[in-house]
């Protein structure tokens, strides 16, 4: 019964390791499909991104003062 044992822990073990490679590989070949299906940007569009400046935030003082608070303006 031991060998019994052993040999289902074996073949358990096979059967885990198969399935663990067929969900690797279909995982690899959804990452492909992924990366293939994804247009790399025209150099037209590189440059015309790149001709146009980035806004940068400007920073307002929130707080008004004293005076403003008081008078209402």
């Amino acid at each position: 019964m031991a060998k019994n044992k052993q040999q289902k822990k074996k073949e358990r073990e096979k059967r885990v390791a198969k399935e663990k490679h067929a969900a690797s590989a279909k995982k690899r070949t959804q990452e492909k499909t992924a990366k293939a299906s994804l247009k790399p940007a025209t150099q037209r569009s590189q440059i015309m991104s790149a001709a146009v400046p980035k806004a940068k935030p400007v920073v307002t003082n929130s707080k008004s003062s004293f005076t403003q608070r008081r008078t209402g303006g």
